[in-house]
């Protein structure tokens, strides 16, 4: 069999579309984990929510008020900022996405070249097959005359 001659093109190609593969999954993975900070902090705050309303209905002085009311805020923050995190992320993975499909075609352009050279060898060295069985039945004609 042949060499193909770009190989190591194809073999660079492989490893772009590793590395983009890779890059998208621990982007996918962070998504995933914000996500699940995200629920978490937002249950967090109807906890707080919650356990203010019910606080209120006993009456409260403005210092046990406050108590409540920072973390609340805090947790209000965090949440915006998670949100904020996310969507950048989002963004982000419809380009890694971009990037991978990117990749994917241009190393497939390599092996469809691969796979053309393939059979083109194939269909030389089945010529060449067809051009000796001939010569030999020629002369093996030759031989009974």
């Amino acid at each position: 069999m042949k060499k193909f001659k770009l190989q190591s093109v194809l073999n660079y190609r492989q490893s772009l579309e590793d590395q983009a593969q890779q890059v998208l999954t621990v982007s996918l993975q962070r998504k995933s984990d914000l996500e699940a900070e995200l629920l978490r902090q937002q249950e967090l705050l109807q906890q707080h929510d919650a356990e203010l309303k019910e606080r209120q209905q006993d009456g409260l002085t403005i210092a046990e008020m406050e108590m409540f009311e920072v973390p609340i805020q805090h947790g209000r923050r965090l949440i915006e900022q998670l949100q904020s995190d996310l969507a950048r992320l989002e963004r982000q993975i419809i380009d890694e996405r971009e990037e991978l499909l990117r990749v994917a075609r241009d190393k497939q352009v390599m092996e469809k070249l691969k796979d053309k050279q393939e059979t083109e060898y194939h269909k030389e060295l089945n010529r060449k097959e067809r051009e000796i069985l001939d010569e030999i039945s020629l002369r093996s004609k030759g031989d009974q005359t």
